[in-house]
């Protein structure tokens, strides 16, 4: 069973989309998983969580986000942008989220 995480900031803007886009993407992909949703409030949590910028999603504590993985700082900042396709989103899309459930 995968393990999704939304993890966010108390400022961030884009958590119900980010929310949103993992219902979709749950629901298309029909599988079994365990959802959780993360408030951070400190750089330490940051840390712990692999947080560089709200909303965050993971999959079995991966960052959806494939550029992710060059990432070595983290941290409790508000918004983080995403990229997709040649398009700029708020939150991570939905088919970005499929692809990691691969």
């Amino acid at each position: 069973m995968s393990v999704i995480r939304l993890l966010h900031t108390e400022g961030c803007h884009a958590y119900h989309e980010a929310f949103d886009e993992i219902e979709k993407a749950l629901k298309e992909k029909g599988l079994p998983v365990r959802f959780e949703a993360v408030l951070i409030t400190s750089e330490k949590e940051a840390s712990e969580h692999k947080f560089f910028g709200s909303p965050a999603v993971q999959v079995n504590g991966q960052d959806v986000d494939p550029k992710a993985k060059m990432v070595t700082k983290y941290g409790a900042s508000s918004c983080r942008p995403y990229f997709w396709k040649g398009k700029s989103y708020d939150y991570p899309p939905k088919e970005m989220i499929l692809e990691s459930l691969k």
